[in-house]
């Protein structure tokens, strides 16, 4: 894999991300045209033309329809080599974006021209592919994420988007996020918050775009994966501290989220660092 990468693209119908999404690289979403919701660990936001999303490594995230227009974005992410390769000192400057409390921002005027343009020259570079077009890639890059987080304390940040029917469900998914080592169950839920089974699936997969197994399957593999690269626990106690009931059932989720068993995800990260 390559530390850093970009893609431009254009869907001219309704689209929702039907995958389940976290990794351990930075990302950067741009949104040219369109309007999206974007879900972002426990909060969502409503984000238009000129919206930058940053979005941390190993954070749950989930775009979704606003409605049946066409959108085109660009997608840029890079992981902590490409931070190594520049300098000791690049990841202070650099992950600036990443590493405050606001998430997403709109841009306007001079500084949608300056990002944009940044972009539209990464992507040129890369599919032209001239001598040196990596290591100009790479500069660009470089220079993105500089003046973008140079802009953090003058760009426009974009708020929560306001969820006045169901303002449970934030309640909810923050309950998950704490509590996902413990057993928990749609029934369980539905009697802590005293809600509807029924209210509860329609609610959360509305707010969220994840069905309420997909977004605790995440969480839970998610922490599999930190202690999986963090500790030398064995897979058996690892899927017990992740919040599984059985080795075999943690087995078949982690293939499922990552396409890998967790040995093989050990052993990648391992190479990776």
């Amino acid at each position: 894999m390559q530390p850093f990468a970009i893609e431009r693209l254009r869907r001219d119908h309704a689209f929702s991300m039907n995958v389940n999404h976290f990794h351990d690289t930075y990302e950067i979403y741009y949104l040219l045209s369109g309007k999206r919701h974007y879900f972002i660990q426990d909060r969502s936001y409503y984000i238009q033309e000129g919206g930058l999303v940053c979005i941390d490594k190993n954070v749950l995230h989930k775009t979704r329809n606003v409605d049946a227009a066409p959108h085109e974005r660009i997608l840029l992410s890079f992981d902590d080599r490409f931070i190594r390769s520049i300098g000791e000192d690049a990841a202070e400057q650099l992950l600036v974006l990443f590493q405050q409390n606001h998430h997403v921002f709109s841009l306007s005027g001079a500084n949608r021209t300056v990002v944009e343009n940044l972009l539209f020259h990464i992507l040129r570079e890369q599919q032209q592919e001239q001598s040196g077009w990596q290591l100009n890639s790479k500069a660009l890059f470089t220079q993105l994420l500089i003046i973008c987080s140079r802009l953090t304390d003058k760009l426009n940040t974009v708020d929560e988007q306001p969820q006045p029917h169901n303002p449970k469900m934030y309640e909810i998914v923050s309950y998950i996020n704490e509590e996902f080592r413990n057993r928990l169950t749609l029934a369980s839920i539905s009697e802590t918050f005293y809600i509807s089974p029924s209210y509860f699936c329609r609610s959360f997969k509305e707010t969220t775009g994840f069905s309420f197994v997909e977004y605790l399957n995440n969480v839970r593999i998610r922490e599999a994966q930190r202690l999986l690269r963090e500790t030398k626990l064995k897979v058996i106690h690892i899927a017990e501290q992740s919040g599984f009931d059985s080795v075999a059932h943690f087995g078949r989720v982690f293939k499922q989220v990552t396409s890998q068993t967790p040995l093989e995800c050990r052993k990648l990260m391992r190479h990776v660092l």
